[in-house]
């Protein structure tokens, strides 16, 4: 499907006035936003440590795209090096000589190019500024598919051309098993570090569910503190979140709702071994998270969750719990809602109920349906 989201960042990106770095996981869209936001002269793409790719395709030695861009920046104008985290460091100093000349953006496809830019040590320190190109947050995709279980899948834009459907994802999860395992070996690729089957087996194991560190410890039979630093080094490459709980332990998860759903099915049925009829995901969980970010953003408080109650998605502002919402996929039977009423209660003085089929009834302060999650969302992105 060929598709193309707005996004809120492209404001950002339009209105750019200095040198920027724009960094980020693999395939999160950054230079598709260039491209369609920025106005720029000269757009080159490191290829390798000794090759580049101009505007028109022509593949060029690293001096000759260089030297472009020089000519772009002292004439006043805005240019693009695209794979930045590809150029080997030897040129970063010839490129500092340039500033503050034009405009120059910087996009690099990984986390870790931000440490060596801003590091004490390096020649660009001080003249960039970081900009952040994550997952497409919900609202934004909401407020143009009208369809909220879809626009949860589509924040990672990687799977937009290959699925119009929750059902496709569904039917063709073993090819997508296989191309997850290369998305991630990519990401590893671009921080410069080895996809090994620890970090794939924790991975998996966050997929199917299993947040707490301590008991993906016991899962994968290592030292806690161990599996915690590799988490955090996940969470360093935009491949894992932390979830804010109102409990003492951290609380992690893929970060990616596609990929989420592609590794649970990877870890319980081994999907990418054999043909395997996968009648359901834990799709409700990736709405309960991604419907939470935006409902956090629309009060101006923060999401966490509860795990003691169960409760879906609790709001806090100034470190007090303000909301509590009970999140479904399908209808919000009466008594459903008197037992969340009595969970959310001990928490928040205001809760409210979501259901992606339709509109509660008033049960709780705040009832939600697909209509008004539209609402929402279009007021969000506007």
């Amino acid at each position: 499907m060929r598709l193309y989201l707005r996004r809120q960042e492209e404001k950002k990106i339009a209105s750019i006035k200095n040198w920027t770095l724009i960094y980020g996981r693999r395939k999160t869209g950054k230079t598709t936003l260039v491209k369609s936001a920025l106005k720029y002269d000269t757009y080159i793409i490191i290829g390798d440590v000794n090759n580049a790719i101009t505007q028109s395709d022509e593949i060029v030695r690293i001096e000759k795209a260089l030297e472009e861009v020089k000519r772009t920046l002292k004439n006043g104008g805005i240019a693009v090096i695209d794979e930045f985290q590809r150029l080997p460091e030897i040129y970063w100093s010839l490129i500092a000589s340039w500033a503050p000349s034009g405009i120059l953006v910087a996009i690099g496809s990984s986390y870790g190019i931000v440490n060596k830019v801003f590091d004490r040590n390096s020649p660009l320190l001080g003249i960039f500024t970081p900009l952040e190109i994550g997952l497409i947050s919900y609202e934004d995709v909401l407020s143009q598919l009208n369809d909220p279980v879809l626009s949860v899948l589509y924040r990672d834009p990687w799977i937009i051309p290959f699925i119009e459907s929750y059902d496709e994802l569904k039917k063709r999860i073993k090819e997508f098993s296989l191309v997850a395992k290369g998305l991630i070996g990519e990401v590893f690729k671009e921080e410069e570090r080895q996809l090994t089957d620890l970090y794939y087996k924790i991975l998996l194991t966050l997929g199917e569910g299993v947040w707490r560190s301590k008991e993906i410890a016991g899962i994968i039979q290592r030292e806690e503190p161990t599996v915690t630093s590799m988490i955090n080094k996940l969470a360093k490459m935009g491949l894992v979140s932390k979830i804010l709980t109102l409990g003492k332990e951290n609380y992690y998860k893929v970060s990616s709702p596609p990929l989420s759903l592609i590794l649970y099915a990877e870890s319980k049925y081994m999907v990418s071994e054999r043909d395997a009829l996968i009648e359901e995901l834990p799709i409700g969980r990736e709405v309960q998270f991604s419907i939470g970010e935006m409902l956090a953003k629309y009060f101006g408080g923060q999401l966490y969750y509860f795990p003691k109650e169960d409760i879906d998605v609790v709001i806090v502002k100034k470190k007090k719990p303000v909301w509590a919402f009970e999140i479904k996929m399908g209808e919000i039977t009466k008594s459903e809602a008197l037992n969340s009423i009595k969970r959310m209660s001990k928490v928040s003085e205001r809760v409210g109920f979501v259901s992606l089929k339709e509109k509660p009834d008033d049960y709780g302060d705040l009832n939600l349906g697909p209509k008004e999650l539209m609402q929402i969302a279009k007021e969000l992105s506007s």
